[in-house]
C-alpha cells in the first residue's frame, strides 16, 4: 500500500502561512533542497485542497529547475467542490468523498502520495486516519498569527517519532507516524 505523507514547512508557533498567505519566512537553502530531492523522489502523486492548488498552479508552470520539473510532471489530484476545471499539467479534479477517493489512491500501485499545505484537506485526512507520516520542517521563526496547519479535530492522534534532521539554517525536520500505523 502506498504511503500518504504530509510535508509542510511550519513556524515554531504552528503556522504554515502567515497573514495574506505569506510564506516569505520559509528558510530555503541547499541542505533543504537536498532533503526535498531525497524524500520526494519516491513520490508519484500530489494531492491538494483548492486554495493550495490554485497557489501552486499559478506559480510552478513558469518556474525552472528540478523542483519545477517535479511539480509540473507529477500526477496531481485537487479536491474541491467549487473548482470547475484544473488545467495544470497532469491534474485531476475530484469533488466527491475525499476519504473514499484517497483510500482508493492509496491501494493503487505507485509511489508515495504527498500533501503540501492544504490545512482543511489535512484535517479531513486526519479525521479518517489516512495519514501515514507527518514530515514537518520547523522554521526558526514565530509569526504570532497566520493559518495553523493543524486546525484541531475530534480525536487525539498519538505519534511515534521516526526521524529528526537538523539543518545548518536552524530548520528542524521531524518525521512522525501515527502509533496506529506502527
Amino acid at each position: 500500500m502506498r504511503k500518504l505523507i504530509i510535508w509542510d514547512m511550519v513556524t515554531v508557533d504552528g503556522f504554515f502561512q502567515g497573514p495574506d498567505r505569506d510564506i516569505s519566512w520559509f528558510v530555503f537553502e541547499e541542505e533543504l533542497e537536498n532533503y526535498i530531492h531525497e524524500t520526494q523522489e519516491k513520490a508519484d502523486t500530489l494531492i491538494f485542497g483548492r486554495v493550495t492548488y490554485e497557489l501552486m498552479a499559478a506559480y510552478w508552470p513558469s518556474e525552472q529547475g528540478w523542483i519545477a520539473d517535479f511539480m509540473n510532471k507529477i500526477d496531481k489530484v485537487v479536491f474541491s467542490r467549487t473548482l470547475k476545471s484544473a488545467d495544470w499539467n497532469n491534474t485531476k479534479l475530484f469533488n466527491g468523498n475525499v476519504a473514499e477517493e484517497v483510500s482508493k489512491l492509496k491501494t493503487r500501485d505507485g509511489g508515495d502520495i504527498f500533501v503540501f499545505g492544504s490545512a482543511d484537506l489535512t484535517a479531513t485526512l486526519m479525521e479518517h486516519g489516512l495519514i501515514d507520516e507527518y514530515h514537518l520542517g520547523i522554521n526558526p521563526v514565530i509569526l504570532g498569527k497566520g493559518t495553523p496547519l493543524f486546525k484541531g479535530g475530534p480525536n487525539r492522534i498519538p505519534l511515534k517519532h521516526l526521524e529528526t534532521r537538523t539543518l545548518k539554517s536552524g530548520v528542524v525536520i521531524l518525521h512522525y507516524a501515527p502509533e496506529s500505523r506502527q
